[in-house]
């Protein structure tokens, strides 16, 4: 019989045993750039780099010939932090997610799934336990990945008038972000001790 392994004390549950524990798989995924996040932010981060330049020529022609003015010339820099997270949503998201992967640990217990992490010398701990779950589902290979839950992601995007300057409507945009044991390389057998487990606690 497993027993809880060292450092899990006072987390478990009487009668909790570690069935499987294992980590997933470094390297950069290529081909999670065909994602709704990489479409979101190609066009967040164009409409932003379109309006640092535009306000870069306004600034310019408005203060042609004129005195330095410092506001003036500063104003197109509050562009670039939209900048930052259009280009982090289009392809900075992927050299993270190899990070934190390589900075995650997996543990599966009678009881729940535990997803571990420590990036940026930030340390999480999270528990989907088996009544949580939704329906287990498999993506098999070598790596492969087993989902049990789901989050939901919101983006907000708004519209601005010709001037760049007055906020338009809003309009929310919501994405299912599934999770769970990501690029592991034992998924078949981890797919089947949840569902037998999670089976037997319903």
């Amino acid at each position: 019989m497993a027993t809880t392994p060292t450092g899990w004390e006072g987390i478990f549950a009487d009668g909790e045993s570690v069935l499987w524990q294992g980590r997933p798989r470094g390297g950069i995924l290529w081909s999670d750039l065909i994602r709704f996040e990489s479409v979101f932010g190609l066009f967040f981060g164009g409409f932003a780099i379109f309006w640092v330049f535009g306000a870069a020529t306004m600034a310019r022609m408005t203060h042609s010939g004129s005195s330095f003015d410092l506001i003036g010339s500063l104003f197109p820099l509050f562009g670039l932090p939209f900048v930052a997270v259009g280009l982090y949503m289009l392809v900075g998201r992927i050299f993270w997610d190899a990070y934190a992967r390589r900075r995650t640990w997996y543990t599966l217990s009678n009881r729940a799934a535990y997803i571990a992490t420590d990036t940026l010398g930030k340390r999480k701990l999270r528990r989907i336990g088996f009544d949580d779950m939704v329906a287990p589902s498999l993506d098999d290979g070598t790596p492969g990945s087993v989902w049990f839950a789901e989050d939901i992601r919101n983006y907000t995007t708004r519209r601005r008038s010709s001037s760049g300057m007055t906020m338009g409507t809003a309009r929310r945009q919501s994405v299912r972000v599934p999770v769970g044991f990501r690029q592991i390389d034992d998924a078949r057998q981890v797919y089947r001790l949840i569902v037998q487990h999670r089976d037997a606690e319903s």
